[in-house]
């Protein structure tokens, strides 16, 4: 998401009204000869000229960027956050905060990286949602070693999850929400903040690689002239779409939407794995019945497809 300043109204009057304009000028001028035939002591006005604003202070690690907010600069380290050590996190520092700010890829529905899942509570209460402008994040008061109480705040995005771990000195989370308005992207776009954010965060790039294999495999099962060349074939599309199911199915939220996405794959990857099997047993009936499967499903999920394409988009 770009921040883009808005732009003043303009005013547009009709042509009917145009006998109107010269009134003002008229007053105008009008206002400039009586000030100066009657001006106290003939003193010209100086209008300073409006001084420009000073270019916002940005921090940047790949297409994350960090609009240091008022009285907030960078830093050359931050705190140490369980699952940050590789991601190349930016630092930024407040007269009471450390914060450390990385993209990271999607693990879970919470949006938290394994090691900082860990340390929820079980039974702790649901993260509380933070929004700024068309951004919204969830906020987690996380516990770590030592008594350490860290406000974790977790955005999706197209290029995976921002991520912003706020330490301080005193324990202040209206401090450390400034984060959440200051992060932007070089690249890609937020993402609507749900349970499925993060099977949405991942679901571009695993459909990417199951089109690449799919497309590959489907013209060597239509060009074989082998049973056993066309059932290796069949059995390779079965692997490609079991291997997207094992990919998504750990981002899928109880009772989400994605559901209906990843029981496509499974039931592909049988009906992958039925034409296989007919072809290698000769049996037609079979064939036939894997193969309407198969029509059946790539239907459904080219409709789910879509569906997460239009939230895509409408981020």
């Amino acid at each position: 998401m770009s921040a883009v300043a808005p732009s003043p109204a303009v005013s547009q009057r009709r042509a009917s009204a145009a006998v109107l304009v010269g009134l003002p000028l008229i007053a105008a001028l009008l206002g400039a000869v009586l000030g100066s035939a009657f001006g106290d002591d003939g003193a010209r006005r100086v209008q300073s000229a409006p001084q420009p604003r000073p270019a916002p202070r940005v921090a940047a690690s790949g297409d994350l960027r960090f609009v240091l907010p008022n009285r907030w600069t960078t830093a050359v380290s931050g705190p140490s956050v369980p699952g940050f050590g590789d991601a190349r996190p930016l630092f930024a520092r407040s007269w009471n905060s450390r914060v450390a700010i990385v993209l990271l890829p999607p693990t879970g529905p919470s949006l938290l990286p394994p090691a900082l899942a860990a340390a929820r509570r079980p039974g702790a209460p649901a993260p509380i949602v933070v929004q700024a402008g068309r951004v919204r994040a969830y906020h987690y008061a996380l516990v770590l070693g030592g008594q350490r109480v860290v406000d974790v705040y977790t955005v999706p995005t197209s290029h995976g999850t921002a991520t912003v771990a706020c330490s301080g000195v005193l324990y202040m989370p209206a401090e450390c929400d400034l984060a959440v308005p200051a992060l932007r992207l070089a690249r890609g776009s937020f993402l609507p903040l749900s349970a499925d954010s993060a099977f949405l965060e991942a679901l571009p790039s695993v459909m990417a690689r199951l089109n690449v294999a799919r497309a590959r495999l489907r013209e060597r099962l239509a060009r074989a002239t082998l049973v056993e060349g066309g059932a290796r074939t069949a059995g390779r599309l079965a692997d490609a779409y079991a291997r997207a199911g094992r990919e998504l199915r750990p981002l899928v939220a109880p009772g989400g939407k994605a559901t209906a996405t990843t029981d496509a794959l499974a039931r592909l990857r049988t009906a992958y794995a039925g034409v296989a099997r007919a072809l290698r047993h000769r049996d037609r009936g079979a064939f036939t019945r894997a193969s309407r499967a198969i029509r059946t499903d790539e239907a459904r999920l080219a409709r789910a497809l879509a569906g997460w394409q239009r939230a895509i988009r409408a981020a």
